[in-house]
């Protein structure tokens, strides 16, 4: 059968891209406008959440490679779920100590859900839902690494994130750059999280319209 009756069309592939890239932009607004004034979202709550994001998606960037890993064996559904099981009994430990010590429940909502959606498109996407599931796990890791460098080598100003404001909002925080200066992180995940949007629309999403004449011209 020709290869291009069973493609999807493009206005599909656009919504699956856009669904994608919308929470990221989203994320990403609400993380700017804690940084600007982190008392009109949750009380302050999100100076405490934004730093605890940044931390959970190194778990989630973590987990992501090992599913993606996963789809890509030859393995029966039966084993994938063995595997997936106990994958998911670890990072999910990993997660409730960060919700722990942050101090938000939301962290562990938020990292159920996403790796359900994961999990999901692992044990049923076909050879390419792998392959576009590696790639967004390299280029998420790579993206990660550039803004956790940033966080830490950077001059990033306070803007609403005042001392007078931590004292009331995360008050007993620990002795590490993103806790002593929440800012740096909430920026980092701001800039991070936009960055990945921007993946999901123009890199992994649908191919422009010459390429793809290009690739079928080639078959």
């Amino acid at each position: 059968m020709n290869d291009s009756i069973n493609r999807t069309p493009r206005p599909i592939l656009w919504i699956g891209a856009i669904s994608s890239a919308a929470p990221c932009f989203y994320l990403s607004w609400v993380l700017v406008n804690v940084w600007r004034d982190p008392m009109s979202w949750d009380d302050g709550n999100w100076v405490r959440l934004g730093v605890g994001l940044m931390a959970l998606e190194f778990v989630l960037l973590h987990s992501g490679a090992f599913i993606s890993a996963m789809i890509a064996t030859k393995d029966k559904i039966s084993k994938k779920l063995q595997i997936a099981a106990g994958l998911m009994l670890f990072y999910t430990l990993m997660v409730v100590g960060f919700a722990y010590s942050f101090d938000s429940i939301q962290l562990l909502w938020i990292f159920g859900a996403v790796s359900l959606s994961r999990l999901i498109t692992a044990l049923t996407n076909a050879s390419e839902g792998a392959q576009t599931m590696m790639a967004r796990s390299a280029l998420g890791i790579i993206l990660y690494m550039a803004a956790v460098f940033g966080t830490i080598m950077l001059p990033i100003p306070e803007l609403g994130i005042s001392t007078e404001i931590l004292n009331e909002v995360y008050p007993g925080r620990g002795g590490g750059v993103w806790e002593r200066e929440p800012e740096r992180a909430i920026a980092g995940a701001a800039v991070y999280f936009a960055a990945l949007g921007l993946v999901e629309l123009f890199i992994l999403g649908p191919p422009r319209e010459g390429k793809d004449k290009n690739s079928e011209e080639l078959k």
